[in-house]
């Protein structure tokens, strides 16, 4: 859950620091005190993008910091053990600055993080609902994510398996569009492959050939300094103070003092025999060696074009020996292909044939498990709208074949909603009001709010279009949700407010001649105040203030 929240130089907020408990916090106050500015900077530490817009005018930067328990995020915890990111405490540290440039910088723990992993690891932790996701769920797609989040991982292995095949089976399906449609392009292209297949299979290419080359030429152009050093290696071993024969000589005496004293030096002189025989080695060796140090010229300038021929063809075709001969590899099968056309199209015909037919049998078996969840998902669904005061309201989901098979499957998926009785079934964006889209998607956050695994859930007036006996199931509603993780909301219902464990006043104030945002947590008298605002607008009567504490009482009960 979110504990603290820090803002400076943040759009009108100028410093601002925000404690949050759990349970239920709605946000409330008039219509440009700041509200949706607080949604905005924690947006920020989610991995909302950032715009210059946001800081505040004057200041170079703007700074977002928040606190979070961790304590039951295992999700988040193992993502953050992959980034190698320090989580021996229960909380977290995440911290936004964004600059005046509009650039930004990510912190999580002191480390800095990319805004793709900070996403990463927020969206395990946070979830912010505002008018744009509402409006999300009338599109057709959204409603398949919807469903297949639902299933919890109980098709996991056959939409693997779908989506694994029909990937398969378009890769081909262009690879044969590529193959028919190249024409005389195709036949240029031939060509130009044939030519770099010659040229590459002429140059006999060897893997480690260059790391040879450049040792032999690196030998012949320091002859000179080799034969020198050669030579007088040479002597040092053949001399009249030849190490070799001191060492023979060495060997006789150890082998005197072994006959006398036995035993004892014996190690020391096969150690001496053994250094006596690799001298010898050596020596040969050196020998043979010196008689191959001579300049050649014309052996130099062969081994300098060969280099030469072998740089220019990496540069041509790959990084290295290794990639030349990958690629010659590859365009040879690609010649063969061409040369072999009508070959190649009904062999890659009857594979794109093959994998059709398996994309279909997957296909189904999905679809078949999909029906089966659906049905599920639509009687959760019934139930929540139905206990959101929309007791007659019927919803299916309903499943249509495709011409053809998408990366999703067989079928697109829509919920279809009849929102009173004895009126049919219709796209959401057909029948559906504001304030039944909200409770709609209430329903959906409190079915999956369990699931998703989160800490906390913010809510950006999820309720607009809402009033009466609605906004008290709409209350009733996240005061649920808030039972099992922490509940944000900003709220203009006085419902909503009463039911609230913590009730947090956003107003402007006026600061060094500047108008900045203010927070104050309210109690008692002041939040039986601000409901009974909230009950009647701008004017407070007796009568307003007590039906708010009644229902400020009432809820408590």
């Amino acid at each position: 859950m979110l504990q603290t929240l820090s803002i400076r130089q943040f759009a009108i907020i100028d410093e601002l620091e925000v404690h949050f408990g759990d349970g239920l916090t709605v946000l409330s106050g008039e219509t440009g005190a700041g509200k949706s500015i607080i949604i905005d900077a924690i947006g920020q530490l989610i991995g909302v993008r950032a715009s210059h817009d946001f800081v505040r005018h004057g200041a170079k930067k703007a700074t977002i910091e928040g606190i979070f328990d961790i304590d039951n995020a295992k999700d988040a915890i193992a993502i953050l053990k992959d980034m190698d990111i320090d989580v021996d405490e229960d909380f977290l540290l995440v911290k936004r600055e964004i600059f005046s440039s509009g650039k930004s910088i990510c912190r999580i723990n002191n480390q800095t993080v990319t805004l793709q992993s900070l996403r990463k690891v927020m969206q395990e932790l946070l979830d912010i609902h505002g008018q744009h996701e509402t409006q999300s769920l009338l599109k057709q797609k959204y409603h398949l994510t919807l469903l297949d989040q639902y299933a919890e991982g109980q098709y996991d292995k056959e939409l693997k398996q779908y989506h694994k095949t029909y990937e398969a089976y378009v890769s081909k399906k262009k690879e044969l569009e590529n193959l028919e449609s190249a024409d005389q392009a195709l036949l240029q292209r031939l060509d130009l492959m044939k030519f770099q297949f010659d040229e590459l299979k002429e140059a006999h290419l060897k893997e480690g050939e260059i790391e040879d080359l450049e040792a032999e030429i690196k030998r012949i152009q320091n002859s000179e300094q080799l034969s020198h050093a050669l030579n007088n290696a040479h002597v040092v071993l053949t001399d009249e103070n030849a190490i070799p024969d001191r060492l023979y000589e060495l060997s006789t005496e150890l082998q005197n003092i072994n006959e006398i004293i036995p035993d004892q030096y014996q190690e020391l002189k096969d150690q001496v025999d053994q250094f006596y025989y690799l001298l010898g080695d050596a020596k040969h060796q050196i020998y043979d060696e010196m008689s191959n140090t001579e300049f050649d010229e014309q052996y130099l300038n062969e081994l300098e074009s060969r280099m030469n021929l072998l740089n220019n063809l990496k540069r041509k075709y790959g990084k290295d020996i290794k990639s030349l001969l990958l690629y010659q590899e590859t365009i040879a099968d690609e010649i063969h292909k061409i040369e072999n056309y009508e070959e190649s199209s009904a062999e890659l015909r009857k594979e794109i044939e093959e994998l059709y037919d398996k994309v279909i049998k997957y296909g189904e078996q999905l679809s078949k498990k999909r029906r089966k969840v659906a049905q599920e998902l639509r009687d959760h669904i019934v139930d929540e709208i139905q206990n959101l005061q929309m007791k007659d309201a019927n919803l299916e989901i309903f499943f249509k074949k495709l011409d053809s098979p998408s990366h999703d499957g067989l079928e697109f998926i829509e919920f279809l909603i009849s929102p009173n009785k004895g009126e049919p079934l219709k796209s959401l964006n057909k029948v559906a009001s504001g304030g039944e889209l909200s409770r709609i998607m209430l329903a959906l956050k409190s079915i999956f709010v369990k699931s998703r695994g989160q800490t906390a859930i913010l809510f950006d007036e999820v309720d607009s279009g809402v009033s009466g006996q609605a906004a008290q199931k709409m209350a009733v509603k996240m005061k649920d949700i808030a039972k099992h993780i922490q509940v944000i909301c900003i709220s203009h219902l006085p419902q909503v407010a009463a039911m609230s464990d913590h009730h947090l006043f956003i107003s402007k104030v006026e600061k060094d001649d500047r108008t900045t945002t203010s927070v104050q947590e309210l109690e008692g008298d002041n939040r039986i105040d601000e409901v009974a605002r909230m009950i009647s607008g701008a004017q407070v009567t007796s009568i307003t203030r007590e039906n708010a504490k009644e229902m400020i009482e009432q809820n408590s009960r």
